[in-house]
């Protein structure tokens, strides 16, 4: 192993080698994040082509239909990596890598051609040209930063969790890079492993330098200014000339790059490997469940994927469900769901990535493909970063997605021409419209109530049809969504603009949003930014607003009433939380202050209720009537339960819930 610079290194390089030599008997077969979650349970050819490629199997055992992975690209790797982390890895590459795809190249008998395979790859030279960074970084920042955006999604944690069977392990970083090196490669991974597998996360130099110094350090050494340098390693101009042969002829050059080099080693192709003893047995650990799958594809033809599988192949080779859901797979496993923040005012929503289910039918495949190359974000409030994996990889989901979930093929710069803006206008105001405002942002203005998605841009990102579809049925277009329908089951809620008819309500919201941006005159309802009071006051209109309240939690929905009566409900908890009479609320805190976004009762004569609802209910958002009263609906896992709170015209509440079409009524004084 590398000599180590420093005591407290050698520790935690010992403290290494134990945790590597007892993980080896359950960790040492390679990992493949999507075929341990979805395929190693039960191994099927699915799963099996997906690790022929992942293993890069194909790189030497040559098929058309499978799509190599590749591998890092070796151009300079002596001026990146320590040479004795490259000879442990070479030597055993299960326990210098735990979880690598990279095989026992040399494989077991081989060993004599390790060393000059060492000198070889260490006399290649010319590497990161960053400025020294070791003393303006800091371990600390970047822990935090390794768990915010995104990077705690496909990693364990190197200094606070074990290594999974799930997810490979990175803390042979710190016996690998120098700091500099691995600042440079966290800038830009793609330069180096072109395939995507390690996506760029579109970090600073600076962010960069903090995650680097973060996952070099020990945790004795998170704020020591002795980075990881590069050790210096004299090549022997002999044993690189030999290593340069081996290098061709034992299959390096059959996945990696490195200048010129041409492989010499010839393999058979892969369709000839049915029912033969495999090189996968040889050069690699594989665990039970992978020999099976593999086993299982080569026992049938391979064919050229079609779009769906071209698709699900790319979802998994990239690791998307690991944040994502798509047709009910994926998404946030619950040991990751605390790394994903955000905004908790917008549940779910405003702290995981969303959901691909159908995403081909609702974004632009312009829009889309802008997207997957990190050119746009319309979520600011999430801390989790859109990875960037390069158009190369998956640029052809933006056109795969849209064939696959059906979109229907209407231009969007011809549809709803003839809405009418003026009505658009006042619509999506909160005086006399619906009140898209109140929770999304136009324009330079946020929202009133909350940061929800921006409606910018919404033209040329979402599809007609989709867009349509989710004013009127939010709930079926994102299951779990917090936002509600003005036009449930398609009958507009608002009567007064364009004689309620919805097909014409919708036109004239999207010929609004459609303008330019600075040709745009803002919604009615933005409070003047001078003024010093944001009290809001129901006159002829109920207001529902969303905010945070001391009593009602993180989701309180707060409706005021013309009567002077008012209530919250708490939507995390499904419970009826405070009722008040008097003055309303002030907006001020939930439209302007983020340090603390909570909301106060206004009225003097108000009333905590501390009665609980039964444990598993779960929100699935409200409708509003005519009137503009909210119905919530919620349910307990088999019945929907519909509640509706309404004044009863004598100056209290009357309380409605219907549970399998029997309704129960309740009067509510205080």
């Amino acid at each position: 192993m590398m000599p180590p610079p420093t005591m407290p290194r050698r520790k935690a390089l010992a403290a290494w080698c134990l945790l590597a030599l007892a993980s080896s008997a359950h960790a040492q077969h390679p990992i493949v994040p999507a075929f341990e979650r979805f395929h190693a349970s039960s191994p099927d050819a699915t799963g099996g082509r997906l690790l022929l490629s992942e293993l890069n199997c194909v790189q030497c055992h040559a098929d058309p239909n499978i799509h190599p992975k590749g591998a890092p690209i070796l151009d300079g790797i002596g001026a990146r990596l320590q040479a004795s982390w490259i000879r442990d890895l070479l030597t055993d590459s299960r326990r210098a890598h735990l979880g690598t795809t990279m095989p026992d190249v040399p494989s077991e008998g081989d060993q004599e051609k390790v060393e000059p395979l060492v000198h070889f790859l260490a006399s290649q030279k010319g590497g990161p040209r960053l400025p020294n960074l070791e003393k303006n970084s800091s371990g600390h920042a970047g822990s935090g930063l390794f768990r915010r955006i995104g990077c705690a999604a496909c990693h364990s944690d190197p200094l606070n969790e074990p290594p999974t069977s799930r997810r490979g392990s990175l803390r042979h970083l710190r016996y690998k890079y120098s700091h500099v090196s691995l600042t440079e490669f966290l800038l830009d991974p793609l330069t180096r492993r072109p395939t995507g597998r390690m996506p760029g996360m579109r970090l600073t130099l600076r962010e960069a330098s903090d995650i680097s110094a973060y996952l070099l350090d020990t945790l004795d050494e998170i704020e020591n200014a002795q980075r990881a340098p590069l050790l210096p390693f004299k090549a022997d101009p002999d044993l690189a000339a030999e290593g340069a042969k081996v290098y061709a002829s034992v299959g390096c050059a059959n996945c990696h790059q490195l200048g010129d080099t041409e492989s010499t080693l010839n393999a058979p192709a892969l369709a000839t490997l049915k029912g033969k003893t495999s090189c996968s047995e040889i050069v690699y650990a594989l665990s039970a469940a992978q020999t099976a799958a593999i086993r299982a594809a080569l026992a049938e033809p391979i064919t050229e994927p079609d779009i769906a599988a071209r698709v699900q192949h790319a979802l998994d080779a990239h690791q998307c469900l690991a944040c994502h859901t798509r047709d009910g797979l994926g998404g946030p496993q619950p040991d990751r769901q605390d790394f994903f923040t955000g905004d908790d005012a917008l549940g779910n929503e405003g702290k995981f990535p969303p959901s691909l289910t159908g995403v081909g039918s609702k974004l632009q495949s312009g829009w889309l493909a802008r997207v997957l190359a990190g050119e746009t974000s319309t979520r600011p409030y999430l801390n989790t970063r859109m990875p960037v994996f390069g158009d190369n990889n998956i640029g052809h989901l933006a056109v795969d997605f849209g064939r696959l979930d059906a979109a229907q093929d209407i231009d969007p710069a011809s549809a709803y021409q003839g809405g009418d803006e003026e009505a658009g206008h006042i619509l999506m105001g909160t005086e006399g419209g619906v009140g898209c405002i109140t929770c999304h942002s136009i324009g330079e203005r946020q929202g009133l109530a909350m940061k929800a998605i921006s409606l910018n841009d919404a033209t040329r990102r979402y599809l007609p049809e989709w867009f349509k579809l989710n004013l009127i049925h939010p709930t079926i277009t994102r299951p779990g969504t917090l936002m509600p329908s003005f036009w449930p089951d398609g009958i507009a809620g608002n009567k007064t603009i364009l004689d309620g008819d919805t097909d014409k309500q919708i036109a004239a919201i999207w010929k609004y949003l459609d303008q330019p941006d600075k040709a745009k005159e803002l919604p009615p309802g933005f409070p003047e930014t001078e003024k010093s009071s944001y009290e809001i006051v129901p006159t002829d209109w109920p207001v529902v607003q969303r905010t945070m309240m001391a009593n009602a939690g993180t989701h309180a929905i707060a409706v005021g009433f013309p009567q002077g009566i008012h209530f919250a409900f708490d939507a995390e908890k499904c419970r009826l939380a405070i009722l008040w009479k008097g003055r309303f609320l002030d907006g001020y805190n939930a439209w302007f202050s983020r340090m603390n976004p909570t909301a106060d009762p206004l009225g003097s004569d108000v009333k905590i209720l501390e009665s609980a609802s039964p444990d598993g209910l779960r929100f699935q958002g409200y409708t509003l009537d005519q009137a503009g009263i909210p119905t919530f609906h919620y349910t307990d896992g088999t019945t929907e339960i519909l509640d509706k709170i309404a004044p009863d015209g004598q100056g209290n509440f009357l309380r409605s819930v219907t549970r399998d079409s029997k309704i129960e009524t309740t009067s509510l004084t205080w």
